[in-house]
């Protein structure tokens, strides 16, 4: 027989059939959620993206350098719009990540991501319509900059939201792949923005045309998306939530969940901070390395080329990350990832002039498993790990803290990294921003072998009354719980290790050795 949730099943098959249940209808199916949720990180992606391009149309219509119009701007304003463009989008995300997942465990997960969706949709169409108003440029910039931090804000929902909603519509066992296919949705979104500024400036498009158009695009995907996620049914776990809370039921509140969570939210909002400032200061790179490559063409056309070439550069780490996530484990991806990023930054500043010298096309690959590592690695695990551990009282909370340190480092790095690398940019510069991030990389791995758990799948489902994930300790909370309960016994902490090792229990032992995450 089929039932449509585990809750549904008779106990003793509700566990059993955990990997094999379906929900009715297809907006609340495991693959319609990871469609829907994907969908949104799909226009995350682009619109995060899009905007160096259209800043270079936009460079192209105003700027002195460029426009011959009375009222240009000088490359000083250019660069002023730049920055707070960029830092408006962050900072709308910071607050949305805290405001919207906090506002998802209270209200609940569907009414939150429908708001989310619409503000995509409001500030992508408000970007699209800004104007001059016969005050000039800096009237038209200046509206873009507010309609950036709106977007922003809508965006910042999305990270707690869609992590949240994938993780509480799927089965333990297909989780992280689910998880990690819905945050490949980002880079979907960044090709997606570089294929629509190729077409559009290879079709010979006028600037005004280019970004605007390229701007309201953004919508495309959230208005489709919206339709089903007014659809969607709001999850079970949360209904379960919900009612412990209406019945009074204890440990069901958010602050006794941070208490309890304190150090895996250092884990992940810590390793979320440091791995966003290189994942934001490799952007300084960029064009270093597309100067090594002739694409054959000037101007935006081939500005257009090379962010598809990066992007491009990009995308094989998010899909090895969707096949590998369960092989190999969540903790075992994040650590190859810091590794390889503590070496091949590493290499890249101490032979820097070498590389660009004298093996272009070398500096070209270790600049592409930079990237490559990055996303089959930290830039995956740091969106599925806390859409995983944390139960469902405070998920859209924590994830949200978690996402809003990632975004608070990107805005450090962003405004730290141009002053190591100098302004504009020099090569002794670039190389110590290099070696700096190759020590970040350094720090979050130190910070994943201890703030960081090994589990899996069978460690998440609920053992106790009232959870809604299984409670997984860190590997110190563990070693200290056997000493304490040696010590109760009168027995040997160490055989208490031992026994452990040994363990097949669901959840310990052959079963984690076999798929430990």
């Amino acid at each position: 027989p089929s039932w449509p949730s585990p809750r549904d099943a008779p106990p003793s098959i509700a566990r059993t059939d955990i990997d094999n249940f379906a929900m009715p209808g297809m907006v609340d199916s495991e693959w319609g959620r990871v469609l829907i949720a994907g969908s949104g990180f799909l226009a995350d992606g682009y619109d995060l993206y899009v905007i160096g391009g259209v800043e270079h149309v936009l460079a192209d219509q105003f700027a002195c350098s460029h426009a011959t119009r009375a009222d240009c701007l000088d490359d000083s304003d250019m660069q002023a719009f730049k920055s707070m463009t960029s830092s408006a989008a962050l900072f709308g995300a910071v607050i949305g990540q805290l405001l919207f997942g906090s506002l998802a465990d209270r209200l609940g997960r569907r009414v939150i991501f429908i708001v989310t969706g619409t503000l995509i949709i409001l500030g992508s169409v408000l970007s699209a319509c800004v104007q001059e108003f016969g005050m000039g440029p800096k009237c038209l910039l200046a509206q873009l900059v507010v309609c950036r931090g709106l977007l922003g804000f809508g965006i910042g929902g999305e990270y707690p939201l869609s992590a949240t909603i994938c993780a509480e519509g799927t089965a333990p066992r297909r989780r992280g792949t689910l998880m990690a296919l819905v945050f490949s949705h980002q880079g979907l979104g960044y090709l997606l923005s570089a294929l629509v500024m190729v077409a559009l400036t290879f079709a010979g498009a006028s600037t005004e045309f280019t970004w605007r158009f390229a701007l309201a695009f953004g919508a495309i995907v959230p208005m489709i998306s919206l339709h089903f996620r007014m659809q969607m049914h709001e999850s079970e776990a949360f209904d379960k939530v919900k009612k412990a809370r209406e019945d009074g039921s204890a440990g069901v509140d958010v602050r006794s969940t941070v208490r309890r969570y304190a150090w895996h939210l250092l884990g992940t909002a810590g390793n979320w901070f440091l791995f966003d400032i290189v994942f934001y200061a490799n952007g300084l790179f960029n064009a270093d390395v597309t100067s090594i490559i002739d694409v054959g063409y000037d101007g935006l056309q081939g500005k257009s080329l090379t962010t598809l070439i990066i992007v491009l550069i990009m995308l094989p780490g998010y899909f090895v990350g969707v096949a590998l996530i369960n092989r190999l484990g969540r903790k075992n991806v994040q650590v190859v990832g810091y590794a390889n990023m503590i070496l091949w930054f590493g290499i890249c500043g101490l032979a820097y002039e070498w590389l660009r010298a004298e093996a272009p096309l070398l500096f070209l690959t270790i600049y592409g498993l930079t990237f490559f590592f990055s996303n089959f690695g930290p830039n995956l695990t740091t969106y599925v790990i806390p859409g995983e551990i944390f139960p469902s009282q405070a998920k859209a909370t924590l994830h949200g803290v978690s996402a809003a340190a990632g975004k608070s480092g990107a805005f450090f790095g962003a405004c730290v990294m141009p002053y190591v690398s100098g302004s504009p940019p020099t090569d002794s510069g670039i190389k110590q921003v290099m070696l700096l991030c190759s020590l970040i990389a350094f720090l979050g791995l130190i910070l994943t072998v201890f703030f960081t758990p090994r589990y899996g799948p069978e460690d998440l489902i609920p053992t106790e009354k009232g959870e809604t994930v299984g409670f997984v300790k860190l590997h110190f909370q563990r070693w200290m719980a056997q000493r304490a309960q040696a010590a109760a016994e009168g027995g040997n902490p160490e055989g208490e290790d031992e026994a452990d090792v040994g363990d097949t229990t669901p959840g310990k032992g052959a079963l984690v050795v076999e798929q430990s995450c």
